[in-house]
């Protein structure tokens, strides 16, 4: 019987589970799945408040065309090809949010929002545009070439130029600007806009179609089919690696015609893997705190520089279920804009929790639910976590009182926040490019070690190779993009062994 190369892919998120599941297609490897906690799925997670489906994690499918993710939901017939351009609900980032001015305790009128709404979106697409902003960070210290330097220096020329507008609508004006880029931030999944690196940011691509598609009987079914067309007893929940000592030849233990693996993979709970090949698909944010420790012998410094490099937001929920739906239509979104007029009724509430200021959008979860997503993000991230249910209800009313006119909301019945920042398997939610970092660091992480074609002396190739959504140039901070380094890496390895 031929020999078979063992293959170990840490990590039964989207990425851990499409590489296993195209590896086990080709019946050339044995491979199994260590995951550290006790369910697969990674950083989608699907849940239940009350009687409502909730989504923990990822929220929809970035773009429904060319996106194998919606190619793999329609084949599980969690949706339909007829959904590629359906409009779900009005969550997009990059659309025009609808302002109820019936709401709003301060009034802005619609050619003000349409007004700052283009310049926005003209100084944001404008980032996009890899030449036009090569020619501006020409002239600017690299310190300046953000993608916020660029919007405040654009909003400012544009400010500038509207001489008939009093200071009390330039201030309007620059609130609402500040809750465009708000939004932005966490789409995005950074702290500030200055976060970013403008030069690289164009190479992001955005998928045509449904920009914002949800899977309607929650994500998880999407996982949940992928790890149920594996081996049983192929995925290992509540296994914890520690190290990873790659490098050298080990022998197996179990295997009873003695074979020699290159890489060791050891777990907290004692148990000790032997593989050919492992494929790692753990969090940018678990790169960053473990790497020194995580393997044997260290990663190469390029690779390191990377992992330090690029940047690893936090992107958090709060749901609030309330007794009974306070809005007329079954989807609804509230946006709340800041204004410096302080409202002396709620300051006091405020006062000792800064981050409730950042709160900025509240959403129906699904059509017809009585629950209010509330989204956060970034560095207030850590204390909305650590925030008591109690007080979070505290602060996001006091958002609404402080921000709307609404008053005599029913009764709060359930809070739930997610805690993706302070989980121990992820350390936060997705990768964003930083001002740091450069495109090519995707690339760097990415690469296999050692390369696909050693001489004849060196060690055997592919002995760790890394995907996730980190490793994506092009998609970062996607599902589809993690789904798709799974297969890329499959595919690198199973090209090896045939050949």
């Amino acid at each position: 019987m031929p020999y078979k190369a063992n293959v170990v892919v840490i990590g039964a998120g989207i990425a851990g589970l499409s590489a296993a599941h195209k590896l086990h297609e080709s019946g050339l490897v044995d491979v199994c799945v260590l995951e550290a906690s006790d369910r697969v799925g990674g950083r989608i997670n699907t849940g239940k408040i009350g009687n409502n489906t909730v989504e923990f994690g990822a929220s929809w499918i970035h773009g429904t065309i060319g996106n194998p993710i919606f190619d793999l939901a329609c084949e599980l017939n969690l949706l339909q090809k007829s959904d590629v351009d359906k409009t779900w609900i009005n969550e997009d980032s990059r659309a025009k949010p609808k302002l109820d001015q019936s709401q709003l305790r301060w009034k802005i009128d619609d050619q003000t929002l349409e007004e700052v709404w283009n310049v926005f979106e003209k100084l944001i697409t404008e980032t996009e545009d890899i030449s036009k902003v090569k020619k501006f960070c020409k002239g600017i210290p690299e310190d300046k070439r953000t993608v916020g330097n660029y919007l405040t220096q654009g909003f400012q020329d544009y400010l500038d130029s509207s001489t008939s507008d009093t200071a009390i609508t330039k201030t309007v004006k620059h609130d609402l600007f500040l809750f465009f880029e708000e939004r932005e931030c966490n789409a995005v999944g950074c702290n500030s806009l200055n976060d970013l690196n403008l030069e690289d940011f164009g190479e992001y691509i955005y998928l045509d179609g449904s920009g914002y598609c949800p899977v309607p009987d929650g994500y998880n079914r999407i996982t949940e089919a992928l790890a149920a067309q594996l081996n049983s007893g192929c995925i290992h929940l509540n296994q914890e690696v520690t190290q990873i000592n790659w490098g050298s030849s080990s022998e197996s233990d179990d295997d009873a015609e003695k074979r020699y693996h290159p890489v060791k993979v050891l777990c907290a709970n004692s148990k000790t893997f032997y593989a050919d090949h492992v494929i790692i698909t753990v969090s940018l944010g678990i790169l960053k705190e473990m790497h020194s420790t995580l393997f044997s012998p260290s990663l190469p410094s390029d690779k390191i520089d990377a992992i330090r490099n690029l940047g690893f937001g936090c992107v958090g929920k709060i749901f609030l279920e309330f007794e009974k739906p306070f809005w007329p239509t079954d989807e609804y979104s509230l946006h709340l804009i800041w204004s410096n007029k302080k409202n002396t009724k709620h300051e006091s509430t405020i006062a000792n929790f800064p981050w409730t200021r950042h709160l900025h959008s509240m959403y129906t979860t699904r059509p017809g639910s009585n629950v209010l997503l509330v989204w956060f993000q970034g560095n207030e991230s850590p204390q909305i976590e650590k925030t008591t249910p109690l007080e979070l209800e505290k602060q996001c009313l006091a958002a609404i009182n402080e921000c709307t006119c609404l008053e005599s909301l029913p009764p709060i019945v359930t809070v739930e926040k997610t805690q993706w920042g302070t989980n121990p398997w992820t350390r936060g939610s997705y990768t964003y490019l930083s001002n740091t970092a450069c495109g090519s660091d995707f690339d760097t992480l990415a690469s296999p070690l050692p390369s696909e074609s050693p001489d004849g002396k060196e060690a055997p190739p592919l002995q760790l190779m890394f995907a996730g959504e980190a490793t994506h140039r092009q998609f970062y901070g996607t599902v589809h993009g993690a789904y798709l380094t799974g297969v890329r890496e499959a595919q690198r390895l199973l090209k090896y062994l045939r050949n």
